[in-house]
């Protein structure tokens, strides 16, 4: 899993530097030679919808997502159980009907052929990514719901000691 931790946070961190140098290079080029690159907001809107399913796949798996832990830390036993269980079952319907919709989405950008306006990159290359993105997030809920019923802070403690290495 190690392997598969660290390709996710380098590929967020490879997208979030080619976003820096584009955005950078983009606002030179207008400054210096009064001409903008007309690909860079392109680009970049591919690489953040990349990111942004990433970034909230990391989150799940450090346990940084943003969720309601004020009634989740008041409840022990089953009840804690219930709402962790009920809440992460929530989280995978939600999962998949993304994952559904955007594989078919994908499936009509492949079926008309469509490109996108700058670089002429197909469609489907942007739209993997809702589908991609969702069942990794899927993986990661499991993880988190797993790592719940095992013991969160110890789990969760180990990560924390894992990553300020």
């Amino acid at each position: 899993m190690k392997v598969f931790d660290y390709l996710e946070e380098s590929l967020i961190a490879f997208t979030l530097i080619i976003m820096v140098v584009i955005n950078f290079g983009n606002v030179l080029s207008r400054y210096i030679l009064y001409a903008s690159w007309s690909f860079s907001e392109e680009l970049m809107v591919i690489l953040f919808v990349y990111n942004s399913f990433l970034g909230a796949a990391l989150a799940y798996r450090r346990g940084a997502h943003l969720g309601f832990t004020m009634l989740t830390d008041a409840l022990h036993g089953t009840a804690k159980k219930t709402v962790v269980v009920f809440s992460t079952v929530l989280s995978l319907a939600l999962m998949g009907l993304l994952a559904f919709y955007g594989a078919e989405m994908v499936s009509g950008q492949m079926e008309y052929s469509q490109r996108t306006p700058a670089l002429g990159l197909p469609e489907s290359l942007a739209g993997m990514a809702v589908p991609l993105g969702s069942l990794l997030i899927s993986f990661r809920i499991i993880q988190a719901c797993i790592r719940e019923f095992s013991g969160p802070h110890e789990a969760l403690s180990q990560e924390k000691r894992r990553t300020n290495q």
